[in-house]
């Protein structure tokens, strides 16, 4: 093989290629204008710790802002551009917030990220750097998204949130997930283990593998298994509880909710739950919780052994591995996808401050000694 056929003189794309490329099978209006950043597209890699497993970790974090979120935000965007939209506003200090300042701004619109006070400086000088205005509301996240969802239609207004009841347009971006992993594989997983806050995303990801199959492109929907954290569990109990509507999962208790490092799968009744409960009982899931220093100690687990820096709302599925892995449910004759669902670039204060890294002082001659340690 020569240069020329590895770079041919002719343009090898003819438009957006990413999410976009599954344009024709993905139901989006017929309206929507393709805004990219070069999201999806996203590796599948074999883990390294468990040669023994067909096990594979689809890497979220190598999109554009460092997350899953590039994929809804970059539909949003579209709409919007579409709708004749000015501003894009979302709730959240998180990636939601990040993938919303980025697409507004390359779709030449104005942004808002609203949130609760107290979001660090580290968290949000990213979205003020691409140009969303920063706005801190006295509510909880759950509260805020109800009422931006309230403000729908208002002129020139587009509410970009990653729920389905607040915007149906966004909600269809993660089947694209699906697809990359059939499209890498061949085949559909048996086993995909996912973090889970709103409960969007993982439905989302499951209506791709329901298309996939009545396509018959696959024969099988993959068993979800989604992670959350111990103090926002209520995703687990209403699985539990049989619940199965929106009465039933709004009106189940508060979990024990405070303050958590897992914040971007926090919710304390899921805005999507309603949709998530229906995929996780289709594909015969379940639903794992844990908690906060467990999934921050993932974080330097997963470096090590995957070289790959995740968020701790990533790392939690790890923890869920080691469960599945000892009960059976993942072993050598399950095909199993883990989702990486956020960079650890973004949470980097967090984990410092709950696990400061360690040094070691030596003179300079000593260096040789310690290297040769080190590597023996």
């Amino acid at each position: 093989m020569n240069i020329e056929t590895l770079l041919p003189r002719s343009p090898t794309t003819d438009g957006p290629g990413g999410i976009w490329r599954w344009r024709d099978i993905l139901p989006l209006p017929d309206s929507i204008v393709p805004v990219s950043l070069g999201e999806g597209n996203t590796p599948l890699l074999r883990s390294r710790a468990h040669p023994d497993l067909p096990l594979f970790i689809k890497d979220e974090t190598r999109n554009p802002t460092g997350s899953h979120k590039d994929r809804p935000l970059a539909l949003a965007a579209g709409d919007a551009v579409a709708t004749g939209a000015r501003v894009m506003a979302v709730v959240s200090a998180g990636s939601t917030g990040l993938s919303n300042a980025a697409y507004a701004a390359r779709a030449g619109l104005a942004s808002v990220a609203i949130m609760e006070a107290g979001a660090p400086d580290s968290r949000v000088a990213p979205l003020a750097a691409l140009g969303s205005h920063l706005v801190e509301v006295d509510a909880t996240i759950d509260r805020a998204i109800e009422a931006l969802t309230g403000l729908r239609g208002q002129d020139g207004l587009y509410v970009a949130s990653t729920t389905r009841s607040a915007n149906a347009v966004q909600a269809e971006a993660s089947r694209t997930i699906a697809y990359e992993i059939v499209a890498d594989l061949g085949y559909a997983p048996d086993v995909l283990i996912a973090p889970v806050g709103g409960g969007g995303t993982i439905a989302s990801i499951h209506a791709g593998f329901v298309q996939l199959l009545a396509a018959g492109r696959i024969d099988r929907l993959p068993r979800l298994i989604a992670v959350v954290p111990s103090t926002y569990d209520t995703l687990a109990r209403a699985l539990a509880a049989g619940i199965t509507d929106a009465a039933g999962l709004f009106g189940m208790p508060a979990p024990l909710g405070g303050d958590t490092v897992l914040n971007k799968i926090a919710h304390d009744h899921p805005p999507d739950g309603v949709e998530a409960l229906a995929a996780l009982r289709e594909s015969n899931g379940r639903v794992l919780a844990y908690p906060d220093r467990a999934a921050v100690a993932a974080v330097d687990r997963v470096g090590r052994e995957e070289g790959l820096y995740v968020e701790p709302s990533s790392a939690i599925a790890w923890l869920a591995l080691d469960a599945l892995i000892a009960d059976g449910t993942v072993n050598p004759d399950t095909r199993t996808v883990m989702l990486a669902c956020g960079s650890g670039f973004r949470e980097t204060e967090v984990v410092i401050a709950a696990r400061p890294p360690t040094r070691e002082t030596i003179a300079l001659d000593q260096l040789g000694d310690l290297l040769a340690r080190i590597g023996g």
